[in-house]
């Protein structure tokens, strides 16, 4: 077997094994009781998730304005008549009766017509409101576990590169050496040199994906993961 064969042989062992490592460990990192504190936290603050309590609290107001607004048909009004114009004992009879505080009452009757639609289309709006919030309620709980698992599989990818990469060096320490001993060629030196750049590169695109998933993941808290404890 040929040290270019050997090579291969010992990296593919070593990414196995780690990865292996890295799927366990992706295991235990995942909880439920932290995943549902991302959740809290979310719903406690992401700005769209507060403007569904605010349509609720809304449609509540109008509700009760409607229950309250049923003596708006009634239209009173009054009038103060005096009978010091009276000028012969008959006028001074009609003004004595006519005098003092007059009052009134005017009813719209289409209005009671009208006021018990008014009143259900408002308790309609308010269930639409709380159907809306508890539809966004299950859409972010979801958002907030896909992002969750998005960056753990992010973070254990980050450790099989990082493991990849010292298994790389180790490997490619061992080639240079025994390149400068003139025990190999010059391409198995540059195979393995080839092989190091790719496993930084590889690192390098990890260490980008869990950032963004962490970003994406803390967009929706609106806080640091690492103040989430």
């Amino acid at each position: 077997m040929n040290l270019k064969k050997g090579i291969a042989i010992v990296s593919f062992v070593f990414l196995s094994t780690a990865q292996a490592k890295s799927q366990e460990s992706m295991l235990s990192d995942f909880s439920y009781l932290y995943m549902e504190k991302l959740i809290a936290v979310a719903k406690e603050n992401y700005p769209k998730y507060k403007t569904f309590d605010h349509q609720i609290n809304i449609a509540k107001y109008n509700l009760n304005q409607q229950k309250s607004s049923w003596l708006d048909p009634f239209s009173f009004s009054y009038i103060y008549r005096s009978n010091s114009n009276a000028v012969n004992s008959l006028d001074d009879n009609v003004n004595l009766l006519l005098s003092g505080y007059q009052f009134g009452v005017t009813i719209s009757p289409g209005f009671f017509l009208k006021k018990p639609s008014t009143i259900r289309a408002a308790k309609e709006e308010l269930k639409l409101a709380q159907l809306s919030k508890a539809e966004y309620d299950l859409m972010l709980e979801s958002e907030v576990k896909n992002r969750y698992l998005v960056y753990l599989q992010s973070y254990n990818i980050l450790k099989i590169r990082t493991k990849a990469v010292l298994d790389v060096e180790s490997s490619f320490k061992l080639i240079k050496a025994r390149y400068e001993r003139n025990e190999v060629s010059f391409q198995d030196y540059n195979n393995g040199s080839i092989a190091l750049s790719s496993a930084y590169e590889g690192r390098i695109t990890a260490e980008s994906n869990l950032s963004t998933a962490k970003v994406a993941l803390e967009t929706l808290l609106t806080k640091k993961l690492e103040e989430i404890k």
